[in-house]
């Protein structure tokens, strides 16, 4: 395989990663982000092609698609022709209509990330998205567990790459199948670039190859990312970074090569036999984008139409007489405008509210036997507030079936054949007699 001159450069590659990969919060203070933000500076139909062309993310409907909707009635053709005099200038839209109606064919889609990885599991027949990431997300879900987790993480003061190296220098059970991993993680001082040499061979594919692997996960890298340069996302504070998770993660892959082949196998670059372009070149939109473009634009200008025609013929009556069946006020967020239409179709006589949910009151809340304040707010709002749930005149109420116990070898054995037993009796009848447990 031919090479270029290139060098890897870490940290350059790192933050491009960062700004690629999608802002995913911990549920608890999730906001809806657009996950295309790095491709915001381009114009909008160029935007999302260049997404779907380089990580191959279905951005748009395809043309048999489209066409579907122009044959049913739901693209209007005059609104078509209108488009397309619009975006090309010119009054003649016959080829244009031809191209978008029966002659252009659309012409499979094959992205930029995800080449690598599949060139691995081509060559040395393993795939390593199946033998890394299952314990790989075990152990970042236990590493950054808030409380729910049964056990805690046996390290929890340390960053994730320290609490990792420690687990296994004191367990008496490695992570890692094979020697060589467990070696460099214990006994030298690897740099991510030594383990992308072993995997990779060559420089020049280790930025697309790190793009690749975190693109598998996205939802987790972009986790991590996140607590990266906010820790104090998470209420009991996990120091973890994308260098840490992507260092372990490359250990795992190399380890996964070893149970297959042993140490005797050669990296990725003598087996291919070209290539791969470079990801993060000027895109440039090409005629299948236009019509695609042009089909998007008309869809939604017969839309417009319909909408603003039906509301120029609506019989606005006066409802101040109308007695309504019930108020319903809805929080304004993503989910408020279907939520809202489907109810108002269920029972046209229901009256529906959009408003701001915490209803201008910011405050911290903190529930009786906790330990932490949560946010009851939006984002940009600092509480000057806090409200405790205290309750002392009630005892909480128990279910023997939630006893810690449980999760013990021997008491689980023993519940499981009392208890368990008493369960599916108790299941049976509230099947046809629901009622309201202590969970």
């Amino acid at each position: 395989m031919k090479t270029k001159n290139s060098t890897f450069h870490e940290e350059e590659t790192l933050h491009k990663l960062k700004h690629y990969l999608p802002t995913q919060a911990p549920l608890k203070d999730f906001i809806h982000h657009n996950t295309l933000h790095a491709f915001q500076h381009e114009d909008f139909f160029t935007a999302i092609a260049h997404a779907s062309s380089l990580f191959g993310y279905k951005t748009r409907l395809s043309l048999n698609e489209y066409r579907a909707l122009f044959d049913a009635g739901k693209i209007q053709h005059e609104t078509l022709k209108r488009v397309i005099a619009d975006r090309t200038g010119k009054t003649d839209t016959g080829l244009w209509e031809s191209l978008l109606l029966e002659d252009l064919e659309q012409k499979p889609n094959h992205p930029g990330i995800g080449i690598l990885r599949a060139e691995i599991k081509k060559h040395f027949k393993v795939n390593l998205d199946k033998e890394v990431q299952p314990l790989l997300f075990r152990l970042l879900g236990n590493f950054l567990d808030q409380g729910v987790s049964i056990r805690p993480f046996p390290i929890d003061h340390k960053g994730f790459l320290p609490s990792v190296r420690e687990i296994c220098r004191n367990s008496r059970v490695s992570l890692f199948r094979c020697k060589r991993a467990q070696h460099l993680l214990l006994h030298t001082h690897s740099k991510m670039s030594d383990l992308l040499h072993i995997l990779l061979g060559d420089e020049q594919l280790y930025e697309q190859y790190l793009f690749d692997q975190q693109f598998s996960h996205p939802g987790w890298s972009g986790m991590v990312s996140v607590l990266e340069d906010s820790p104090n996302t998470l209420l009991d504070k996990r120091v973890i970074s994308l260098h840490d998770l992507i260092y372990v993660e490359l250990l795992m892959e190399i380890d996964a090569l070893d149970a297959k082949y042993g140490e005797d196998w050669s990296p990725l670059n003598t087996h291919l036999e070209f290539v791969p372009e470079e990801l993060f070149q000027p895109y440039s939109p090409n005629i299948a984008d236009e019509a695609l473009a042009i089909w998007q634009e008309a869809y939604e200008w017969t839309y417009y139409e319909q909408v603003l025609a039906g509301i120029s013929q609506a019989n606005h009556q006066d409802e101040g007489d109308r007695t309504k069946s019930f108020d319903a006020l809805f929080c304004v967020d993503d989910r408020e405008c279907s939520l809202r239409r489907y109810i108002e179709q269920t029972d046209p006589n229901c009256r529906t509210w959009g408003t701001p949910g915490f209803f201008n009151v910011a405050f911290y809340y903190q529930p009786e036997h906790g330990k932490f304040y949560t946010k009851v707010c939006p984002a940009p709002l600092t509480p000057v507030h806090l409200i405790k749930e205290y309750n002392p005149q009630k005892a909480l109420s128990s279910d023997v079936h939630f006893t810690k116990q449980s999760h013990s070898v021997v008491f689980g054995w023993l519940i499981s054949q009392t208890l368990g037993f008493w369960s599916a009796i108790k299941l049976f009848f509230n099947i046809f007699k629901p009622g309201i447990s202590p969970a």
